[in-house]
């Protein structure tokens, strides 16, 4: 049943005249009478008895009516609610990790409380948040690693570098070459994670390289490093900028190596570009670009 049937069949249930109508909905009476039969024809059943040139509802119409009309009135309800405020609506979010840890959360709430919207934001990989852009699971992803995919659109939305932390101070009194502190307790990612392809990508010799742990969670290996100064860890500047700030944390100095990136929105290229799509897209760069 569509719409519009189900609106001149209350319309009619309240005007019995045909041609009143018509006039009142700019519609020729054959146009009504199509409409109605078509209703009545889903319903294999009729609706109205005719007498004369009017119609009047029979028991089974009376029925309909009764059953259908608070129904009606919540479509009613919805359409008007749907045209009136085009930021309603549910957008399905996935973000890498290292976004989470650089208050993608506060960022997204914030936007939540200013609209009547729902969002659910799941912490995957970077494969796997590609992946369900591919196979629209979700609308939108943030990830931390550059990628060729003809299906994805990706849009920068801040810079960002990987850099060498611990919680050792000694280290930060020279520079090193990276083969230099092979030797230490290295925390790394697990992998699928771009970080930590990113950091592999870069550095030669890895089978020299001593990871003792891989830690899916940008969080402990934080806790990790703050307990223990014979650990090492590359991982996103802006993932401990309070720590270097607070002097909790150190860089320590690399020697003709840099980590630098980009961190990209991404989306499929066939993805309906809603006002709400918009204004969220939008409104997720600019807080980037604020910080």
């Amino acid at each position: 049943m569509s719409f519009k049937e189900l609106d001149i069949f209350f319309k009619l249930c309240e005007e019995t005249n045909l041609s009143n109508i018509a006039k009142k909905q700019n519609m020729t009476q054959a146009a009504i009478s199509i409409s109605l039969n078509s209703l009545e024809k889903k319903l294999g059943e009729k609706l109205f008895d005719r007498i004369g040139r009017k119609l009047i509802l029979n028991e089974r119409g009376r029925l309909f009516k009764e059953k259908a009309y608070t129904p009606f009135l919540d479509l009613i309800h919805a359409k008007e609610s749907f045209f009136s405020d085009k930021l309603q609506g549910n957008l399905k979010i996935a973000a890498s990790k290292t976004f989470n840890s650089i208050n993608l959360s506060q960022c997204i709430y914030k936007f939540i409380s200013k609209h009547n919207i729902h969002i659910t934001k799941h912490s995957i990989n970077t494969k796997e948040i590609l992946d369900s852009i591919l196979d629209s699971s979700i609308d939108i992803g943030f990830v931390e690693s550059d990628f060729n995919e003809a299906n994805i659109i990706k849009e920068k939305v801040a810079d960002d570098s990987l850099i060498i932390v611990s919680s050792n101070k000694e280290l930060t009194k020279k520079e090193y070459f990276i083969d230099q502190l092979y030797k230490y307790n290295w925390l790394l990612r697990e992998k699928g994670s771009a970080t930590r392809e990113v950091f592999l990508s870069k550095v030669k010799y890895q089978d020299e390289l001593n990871i003792t742990m891989e830690v899916s969670n940008f969080e402990e290996i934080k806790n990790i490093l703050l307990e223990n100064k014979e650990t090492i860890t590359c991982i996103s500047k802006l993932a401990v900028k309070k720590e270097l700030e607070e002097k909790s944390l150190f860089e320590i100095k690399i020697k003709n190596l840099k980590f630098d990136r980009e961190l990209f929105m991404v989306y499929h290229k066939n993805k309906y570009k809603s006002k709400l799509f918009l204004e969220f897209t939008k409104y997720i760069k600019k807080c980037f670009f604020n910080n």
